[in-house]
């Protein structure tokens, strides 16, 4: 999320607009990456944010959450040895570390 003016939110996840806007910046993975994704960061994200994602859905990482997520990243990526995963891993810290800088958020959908 680069601006929350004029999102719509469901519950506390702000919705990302269709097609998206200026508002916020997409990544689009696949349904591979989205595999690795529910086996190897789902469990341990959902314990230490408190987050509820599953397959088929999505969460919102406040700035608060993207501080955890952060450090989680940074601790993991040294260890992933899948290239596809560690690519994923980049992007995700790309983001938190700038919703972070800019005191948004960033919003994961699974």
């Amino acid at each position: 999320i680069l601006d929350y003016a004029g999102l719509d939110y469901y519950g506390h996840i702000p919705v990302v607009p269709y097609p998206p806007d200026s508002r916020v910046e997409v990544f689009y993975f696949e349904d591979e990456e989205n595999y690795l994704l529910l086996e190897d960061f789902v469990p341990p994200i959902n314990k230490a944010c408190g987050t509820l994602l599953d397959d088929g859905d999505s969460d919102y990482f406040n700035h608060s959450k993207c501080t955890i997520l952060k450090s989680w990243l940074e601790e993991r990526l040294p260890s992933i040895s899948n290239e596809i995963l560690a690519n994923l891993y980049r992007k995700l810290l790309e983001f938190a570390t700038r919703a972070i800088e800019q005191n948004t958020g960033v919003v994961v959908e699974l």
